[in-house]
């Protein structure tokens, strides 16, 4: 079913981070509103649906990236296209909640000639709740806090595709930073062109 949206009401982000952290089930969830079983591995997908925020319907269009490093030729162009991009580590996986800093963030200002919105999201954490791993392995949501904060992301979420609602925040999150993004972009050029 295709579903008519102005394209005015049309978002499009990245979700960007490593492999096998949840990113492409957060897409699959939200789109189908169900939890995908199984893992597998991402090159690039794209998914298209329209969501209702507000009384509005919103188009949005989520490009999964590829998670492995080596795969930063495909993503460059994503960087430039989307309004609004959203960074993700697992937080029961520290390894890719350090290459937030390490590794995403520099590839991404290398490729964006301006600033867009970022959303930081911690996913799975249904897998931390039930970790029995030692604690140190996981990521507490303070330390998701600080980084969303270091990083100078406009928002930071934790969520689980076991839970449709924590993936509706993110989504709508995203919604939401493109429509701010686009107003201030707006005041800028009046303000440049007095319009």
């Amino acid at each position: 079913m295709v579903v008519k949206v102005e394209e005015k009401k049309s978002v499009q982000c990245t979700l960007v981070g490593d492999a096998m952290i949840g990113k492409s089930t957060m897409a699959q969830s939200f789109m189908d509103e169900q939890h995908p079983h199984g893992y597998v591995a991402t090159v690039f997908d794209s998914y298209a649906g329209a969501h209702e925020l507000a009384g509005d319907k919103f188009g949005i269009t989520i490009m999964d990236s590829a998670g492995q490093h080596d795969y930063e030729n495909m993503r460059a162009g994503t960087y430039k296209e989307s309004e609004v991009l959203v960074l993700c580590y697992s937080c029961v996986d520290r390894d890719s909640f350090d290459s937030i800093q390490d590794f995403w963030v520099p590839e991404m200002k290398h490729y964006m000639r301006k600033r867009k919105p970022v959303i930081l999201v911690a996913t799975q954490t249904d897998l931390r709740e039930n970790s029995k791993k030692a604690s140190d392995a996981c990521v507490s949501y303070d330390e998701g806090v600080a980084l969303a904060h270091q990083i100078g992301a406009e928002s930071f979420l934790e969520c689980t595709s076991m839970d449709s609602k924590t993936v509706t925040d993110v989504f709508e999150t995203v919604i939401t930073s493109a429509l701010r993004y686009r107003k201030k972009k707006g005041n800028i050029v009046q303000r440049i062109f007095g319009k």
